[in-house]
């Protein structure tokens, strides 16, 4: 409770929370946001494997599905 403001003091309304309908055209569809959940799962735990690999001393693995060639296109 240290640093919070006295209740009294906050508006009551401030936030108000209400469902988002399903004809709304800023809601992002159910599938789309499960698909942005997995992508943003993946780039995590990839930076969590590059990280351990570095505090480790090893290689770090190349876990592109196209690897360098290592020639400018």
């Amino acid at each position: 409770m240290l640093g919070l403001p006295d209740e009294t003091t906050t508006d009551p309304h401030r936030y108000v929370w209400r469902p988002v309908s399903t004809k709304d055209p800023n809601r992002t569809p159910l599938a789309k946001c499960l698909l942005r959940g997995v992508a943003d799962h993946h780039r995590t735990r990839k930076r969590l494997l590059e990280l351990q690999a570095r505090a480790e001393g090893r290689p770090i693995e190349e876990l592109s599905a196209t690897p360098a060639l290592g020639v400018a296109a």
